[in-house]
Order: structure tokens, then sequence, then C-alpha cells
């Protein structure tokens, strides 16, 4: 904490000439109560918050001359109690019907309002700056979705570890802002999971003064504690040597390990978008009930992550360490997904991750971003990287869907689509809805799990992070897929009847439990089909069906496959090869190197070579447990 008397003191650090220079481009006027580190970013306590919402170019001209992350917050003592909130917030709202929920986050001094319909308010930033003045809390508002226990859990997690979470910021901040212990500057890349497979992502970036965690994966289809989890052993380094983890997605093969990094010690900060916290945490929720005593962690581990959350806005630079700013880019893989771009020393090196990406057309996501500033050194995802994923393009996939659902459902049978949790499952849901909307695909039942349904619901929480033509649709109540009422959900499969229509089944390898109940309803019919959209692994029960298997078993029981099998890779939430390399060849003027992971090792050495010829880049591949150096 810092107050003016810093301001006259001459012998003071550069973190605490950032305050300095802070209070000196201050007016008086501003009441400043206290400066705190909140994380990456710096937080202005003050109790004359109408000065600053009046004057609202001083803190930009602040943050131009820091260059550091502000935010303003209202004294604490200025904050009015939960109750009488509520009650002065039904008073300013026209309809207080409209009111679904209010969640509190004390540690920042953040109030979430949910709305039914955002129609009914107007100037709704107005009404929150007044609503922010009046009542101390900083106030924002949220389309109410249709299940909200997940978000619920969290918010009850940030409120129950509210004074933890408090000294866990300043805690970070002090060791963001400290001073650099070393003026060179190294950098390397050290490979733990992910790299020439697919599963189990994580790699640190070291320099000699940081160590930063990117994604702690975990690959869940093989007992094998050599190929299931990270290759920590193989490093050297203690839990308390990471400086931060960064998690690029919800997926479980990137985040599905991190309970175990907080169940063994970690306390450090996680970093990453809003959707990405709550996406995963439905994740990890179902992953405990689902391997009961055979799960590595249990709730009280993974519970502790999300009291040490840091959110990413994207196109934001943040301060990681003294050394590493990042910033988030849209990755246009699944909702909040994110590709990083690492500015290592004084722009000394330029690092970009891109996650998991989605070159290319979307129903319901942006596309993938990828005009960087800046790039030296570029890791690019390989998962559809053999030549031989060149898949059709969008307008003949699009096609074929309509064509082949319109066959199925003139005979009233059922099409069965295999499909991610998260992201082709959306993507799926999304376009097919259009299509019967567009009298393309005759009306019908689209059947869902209903675990799809808690999923869907935060994507209409955090639809700002879809593409702006739906979530413009969502705010203004035009068109929701997600509460469609094509929509029909399966609460028990073995035992309710599936008229003609639509299955999305969260299942794209078809190794979920559930599986043969599924195929039961399915499979022995000769005019259903089953259309796959992503490449399924070696092992799983969706590559035999792929390969023409007609005996499928499970334990005791055995199926057999009479139904039609089509493939449309084209809708999953990867890049083919070709998109691949066009996302290369856009930033191929700034490169000096390539290395690619996330694929089977023969598509990263195809596409190494491939990269290396065509693009006239330096290409490579690395194995787990290497070390590369970047600077």
């Amino acid at each position: 904490m810092y107050s003016r008397s810093s301001e006259q003191n001459p012998n003071i650090s550069d973190a605490q000439s950032i305050m300095a220079t802070i209070l000196k481009n201050l007016p008086r006027e501003c009441s400043l109560t206290k400066i705190e580190y909140e994380g990456p970013r710096i937080a202005l306590h003050t109790n004359n918050p109408k000065f600053l919402l009046e004057n609202n170019k001083i803190l930009p001209n602040i943050v131009a001359q820091i260059k550091k992350r502000i935010v303003l917050r209202i004294d604490e003592t200025l904050r009015v109690e939960e109750d009488k909130f509520k009650k002065i917030v039904e008073k300013s709202l026209a309809k207080k019907s409209n009111i679904s929920d209010i969640l509190f986050d004390p540690a920042l001094g953040e109030a979430v309002i949910f709305l039914k319909k955002f129609t009914e308010i107007t100037n709704i930033e107005s009404i929150s700056d007044q609503l922010t003045l009046d009542t101390g809390w900083k106030v924002t508002f949220k389309k109410a979705p249709k299940m909200i226990s997940s978000i619920k859990a969290i918010n009850k997690i940030a409120k129950d570890t509210a004074d933890y979470r408090v000294q866990f910021f300043k805690k970070v901040g002090e060791k963001i802002f400290r001073e650099r212990m070393n003026a060179n500057y190294e950098a390397s890349l050290i490979s733990l999971g992910g790299f020439a497979e697919i599963g189990r992502s994580a790699m640190i970036l070291s320099t000699n003064e940081s160590n930063i965690l990117i994604d702690c994966g975990l690959n869940n289809y093989t007992d094998d504690p050599l190929l299931k989890f990270p290759r920590f052993d193989s490093i050297g380094k203690k839990l308390s040597d990471i400086d931060a983890v960064l998690l690029s997605h919800a997926h479980f093969d990137h985040t599905g390990f991190l309970p175990t990094l907080f169940k063994y010690g970690y306390q450090g900060p996680v970093y990453c978008t809003e959707p990405t916290a709550y996406l995963m945490y439905i994740l990890f929720r179902e992953y405990v009930r689902n391997n009961g005593k055979f799960a590595i962690y249990n709730g009280i581990d993974y519970e502790k992550i999300f009291s040490h959350i840091i959110y990413l806005n994207y196109n934001i630079v943040t301060d990681l360490t003294p050394d590493i700013k990042v910033t988030s880019y849209n990755a246009g893989h699944i909702l909040g997904s994110s590709s990083f771009h690492f500015h290592i020393g004084n722009g000394d090196h330029n690092f970009v991750y891109t996650g998991d990406i989605k070159f290319g057309k979307s129903s319901y996501l942006e596309n993938a971003v990828w005009n960087f500033p800046r790039v030296e050194t570029l890791l690019i995802e390989c998962t559809n990287g053999g030549r031989e994923d060149s898949f059709m393009t969008r307008e003949e996939a699009e096609s074929k869907l309509i064509n082949e659902v319109n066959q199925v459902l003139k005979a009233k049978k059922i099409v069965l689509m295999p499909t991610q949790l998260i992201g082709t499952s959306q993507e799926l849901l999304v376009t097919l809805d259009q299509f019967i909307r567009q009298k393309k695909i005759k009306k019908c039942k689209i059947y869902m799990d209903e675990i799809l349904a808690e999923i869907n619901s935060i994507h209409e929480f955090d639809s700002e992070f879809l593409n702006k033509d739906l979530h413009g649709n969502i705010i203004s109540d035009e068109y929701n897929p997600f509460r469609s009422k094509s929509i029909s959900l399966i609460s028990d499969i073995e035992g309710q009847e599936l008229k003609t229509g639509i299955v999305i089944y969260p299942s794209s390898t078809l190794n979920c439990h559930k599986t043969f109940e599924y195929l039961k309803k399915i499979a022995t019919d000769p005019d259903n089909l089953i259309i796959f959209t992503s490449k399924p692994n070696e092992t799983s029960l969706a590559r035999q069906i792929i390969e023409g298997k007609k005996m499928l078993s499970m334990g005791r029981e055995q199926i057999e496959v009479r139904c039609r099998i089509e493939s449309i890779y084209s809708l999953n939430s990867h890049s083919d090869f070709n998109q691949l390399n066009a996302y290369i060849s856009r930033l191929r003027s700034k490169l000096k190197k390539i290395i690619v992971n996330h694929g089977e090792r023969s598509k990263v050495q195809n596409l190494s070579s491939y990269s290396s010829k065509v693009q006239n880049v330096p290409t490579q591949y690395m194995l787990n447990q290497e070390a590369l150096k970047l600077l």
C-alpha cells in the first residue's frame, strides 16, 4: 500500500516510482485513499469516484506514462450492504422482475446483475455508472443464462476466500513489479507434454528469472503414468519455482492436471479468460463424479484453483513477471480460447503460442487472430497437420450435412453426431438450428445430453466471446440458439424414446460410459446415420466404427453396427492442413522460427517438413522432455 508520502521519498525503487508517477498526476480532488497491487493491475481506491468518472482522461494519461494497467476501486467504507444494494438496484430499474440474480465479489468490490431481458433497459452504461456511485460497488450487467449453478459455485468460492484473495493479489503484484535481478535476457521453452502427441499439453517458458507454466493437461485415454501426466519429474524445478500458470482454453488435455498442482502445494496465480474458468470447473466436477475413488484429485483440490484465478481479456497486455508480458487473443477454437503473444524482456523476443486454433469459418466464434505486431518464434498446433487432413471447404461440408440429415429425416430416422462436449457441440447446435430456421433442414428435434445444457449456459453468460452477430442477437433477445425450441434434453438415454431427429452426443471418441446406450438406439438400424466431425484417436471405439468394424464390444455387451457411417471433418474446432498453412503464410514475413506441437508424430513431422520447404521458414518439432533456446 502506498500513500502520498511516498512521493516525497528520494530513495525509491522502480515500483515506487510508478506509484509516485500516479500520485503526481492525480489531482487532490480524487481523494485517493490507497494504492494497492491487484495482481498484474494497480488498484486506485478513492472516496470520490465521481471526479474520476467525470474526468475520464486522467487515468488513460497515467497508463500511457507508466505502461501498466490501472483499475479504479471505490473505497470499501463507501460500499453499501448487499441487501441495501438489491433495494437500490430494484428502485433504479424500471422492472425489478427483470432481475434474476445478483452476485458479489467483495475482494474486488464488484457486483454482477443478471437481467432476463436487456431490451427493457436503455442507457445501460449510464445506469451502471450511477449505481456504482450510489452503492460503492463496481456494477456490470450480464444476460441471465438458463442455468447458473456453476457460476454461483465459483462465486461462492470467491466470496468465501475474499480476505485471502485480497492478500493473494498483493503478493502476486509484489512479485510482478519487483526489480529485475538480471539485466541479461535468456529464454527457453521446456516441453512437458503434448509434443509429438495429443494430450497432457504442458510446457514451461523459462527465463533467467521467470518460469511460466503454459497449459497443464491430462491424457485421459491411457493409464500409463509416463504417458498420462506432464513430465514435471524431468525438469528439476519445484512447484514454488513456477511464477504463474497460463491456460489457453478449458479442454481437459490442456487443464486436467492443474488440480494436482494445487493438491501438492502450488499457490500461485492462474491466468485464463472467464469462460475458460467456468468451463473447466464443470469438467473438473464431472471428472471427479465419473471417476469416484479412482480420480487423482477431489473437489477440495480443484476448488483451490478458483481463489487463485486472474482473468485475462482479449487484446490487453498483462505483466506476468518483471521480464514477461502476455497478450491474449481469440483463437477461434472454443469459447474463451486464447492464443498467447509473449513479449520477453524489452522486446528482445516475441513468442506466439497458438494454442488450439480454428483459422476458418465458424457459426458461433470469430476466426483466430493472426495479425500480431511482432513474432520471432511461432509455436503452432498440428492436430490436423497431415497432408491427408485437407478437408472439404466449409460450403461443401454444409451442403453435405444438409443432404445427409434430410435423407435420414425423410425416412423418419435418427442422426447421431458424436462431438466434443465443448466446441464442436456448440458449432453443430448453432449450425443445425440456423439451417432449421432457414428451412434448409426439415424441422426436427435436436437431442442433447443434459450436461450440454449447462455448457451452453456458459455461452449465454459470456456471450461477448461469441461472434459479434450472435452476441448481439442473444443480448437483444432476437435469436438464441442455446434456447432453441428444437432442443430436447436427454436425461435418461436408457429409458428415453428417441423420435426422428438429430442427436448431439458429447463424446467424439465414443469412449464415454454412456456410449453403448446411445449406440443401442441408433447403430442397429440401417436407415440411421452416424456422422463423425473429428478424427478419433487410434484406441477409440469411434476409430473402430470408421474403419468398418461391425461387431463392437464393451465389457460383456456386444452391438452390431448396421447403420450408415459418414465423416464431415470440416465442422470440427481445429484447423485442417490448408488452414494451418494459411495461418503461417499470414505471419511468414515476421517469423524467424516455427515449432510444431499438439499432433501425432507423423503429423508434426509432415507439417514441419512442409513449412520449412514451402513457407521457407526454419521449422522443427520437439519431443517431450526437451528444451529449446528462444533467446
